[in-house]
């Protein structure tokens, strides 16, 4: 039978993945941790009806992969913005919730604004020559 890792360890290991990644930090919301890039919430750690569990944001149309899975479910509350969660009382594939977190983390990066593609910018018409004209 599979070792079942204690849920502070599981939080520990979480927390481990996430602050490795850039511009992290921890905070505690709704009474558990989460992982936030800038504003956004990315990753959480929960007990959710008495079971230690996980929760990512997922890109669209993927969370049904998951939640067809019975070691994940949909995400109570955020569920219909694409988050699952995976449970962490049984045996845990943490390189899939690695990779979970790290795509998670990218989905709620800050991105920068975009720029106007080169070649597509309209100089400013010169005002000055045409005041002059006038008399």
């Amino acid at each position: 039978m599979p070792r079942v890792p204690p849920p502070d360890r599981s939080l520990s290991r979480l927390r481990t993945l996430c602050l490795a990644l850039p511009d992290v930090t921890e905070t505690q919301s709704w009474g558990h941790p989460n992982f936030r890039v800038g504003r956004k919430t990315f990753a959480t750690f929960e007990v959710y009806r008495g079971r230690p569990s996980i929760a990512v944001k997922v890109e669209a149309g993927a969370q049904q992969v998951f939640i067809d899975d019975v070691r994940f479910f949909r995400t109570p509350y955020s569920g219909n913005r694409g988050w699952v969660s995976a449970w962490v009382d049984c045996d845990v594939d943490w390189r899939l919730l690695r990779d979970l977190v790290r795509r998670a983390h990218a989905l709620m990066t800050p991105k920068p604004p975009s720029k106007a593609p080169a070649g597509r910018a309209r100089p400013r018409a010169d005002r000055t020559h045409s005041r002059l004209g006038k008399g």
